[in-house]
């Protein structure tokens, strides 16, 4: 199936309005909408307009509690926990963010640990909200006990979450350094896409309920559910598995949410985040130096046959960014079948693809 553009402006307000005319106070309906483009427009169409209907869904089932206040459980300065009281994802991740940076501009770091906290998407966004404040910013989450996707190494069940993490860090470029990433070989979320497309898995990627690889998404869902494979496999998976491990520990354990288990109350995303200032630790000149520097030398290593040099992590989202803000944001047409069901649901126009 061909992919369907949209102008970017158009996809926030549709998303925006649908939110609004579901119960979602203003404020929240246009930054959880922002979010979601924004995700389309970096090319993480994963968690872009393809989780609109899911997020819609949440808000009608009760999932998500609209207008919900950031509650504060734990108060040491620089350590929090906090609550989000069921609100939005993006919504809890990026108050949670705004507190840590908040409170990091007179001290050297925080570290704040999130529970009560639905779906957040992509990560990148929360950890780039310190990296434009001049800090470095880590963002980890667990499935908050629940989302189990990825089987261990060895295993044949579903044990973990795909427990991404992102680490934004300032740079001298029009971009930051921004590592995104899942733990686990790829994303639910790409997952998601390749059955609406219609397309397999990437090899080494899934493996059904015996414990099989397999590209046949289907069988990845079920019944009976396959699983996901940790990062590395199939030799290395090991590694991926260890540092998933760790992020749920970090994630679950720390923020009161729970590590992953076989019966969780519910599913959502549990955070673990922390901010580091710059100054605290060196000069900004001194710190814009050295990352001025390793990026430049990596940008000057040679390139491999085939390959168009070295792109670093963060840059290829920049550049992504600049061809979709004049070319639209590609949806798929299964996620753009059910947007349009939600819409005509709502009483929501929808907008006309890119060179209709």
């Amino acid at each position: 199936m061909s992919l369907l553009r949209f102008e970017a402006t158009a996809l926030r307000r549709l998303a925006a309005e649908l939110f609004i005319r579901s119960g979602v106070p203003p404020a929240e309906a246009q930054l959880v909408a922002d979010h979601l483009v924004e995700s389309g427009l970096t090319g993480h169409d994963t968690h872009s307009l393809l989780r609109l209907p899911q997020y819609l869904d949440m808000v009608r089932q009760g999932v998500v509690q609209p207008g919900a206040d950031l509650q504060v459980l734990v108060d040491h300065g620089r350590v929090i926990r906090l609550s989000g009281n069921w609100n939005f994802g993006p919504v809890t991740a990026t108050a949670a963010m705004e507190l840590a940076v908040e409170r990091t501009r007179a001290a050297a770091f925080t570290v704040v640990a999130v529970k009560d906290c639905n779906h957040v998407a992509r990560l990148g966004r929360f950890a780039s909200l310190a990296a434009a404040a001049r800090m470095i910013g880590i963002v980890a989450a667990n499935g908050h006990g629940g989302d189990l996707a990825v089987t261990p190494c060895g295993g044949t069940q579903r044990c973990l979450p795909t427990n991404p993490l992102s680490v934004a860090v300032p740079t001298d470029q029009e971009w930051p350094v921004v590592l995104d990433m899942t733990t686990s070989a790829v994303s639910g979320g790409l997952l998601r896409l390749r059955r609406n497309l219609g397309q397999p898995a990437p090899e080494h990627t899934i493996v059904d309920a015996a414990g099989r690889v397999i590209t046949e998404v289907e069988r990845y869902y079920g019944p009976p559910a396959g699983s996901l494979l940790p990062l590395g496999s199939p030799g290395d998976g090991h590694k991926g598995f260890g540092l998933g491990l760790m992020l749920d520990i970090l994630a679950g354990a720390l923020s009161g949410a729970g590590c992953s288990g076989p019966a969780p109350e519910r599913s959502g995303n549990a955070l673990f985040l922390a901010v580091l200032r710059v100054e605290a630790f060196t000069s900004w000149e001194e710190f814009m130096a050295e990352v001025g520097g390793v990026i430049q030398r990596l940008k000057a290593c040679p390139p491999a046959p085939g390959s168009a040099g070295v792109s670093l992590p963060g840059e290829h989202g920049h550049s992504i960014r600049c061809d979709r803000s004049e070319r639209g944001i590609p949806v798929d047409p299964a996620a753009w079948q059910q947007i349009v069901a939600a819409a005509a649901a709502l009483q929501v126009a929808v907008p006309p693809p890119l060179g209709a």
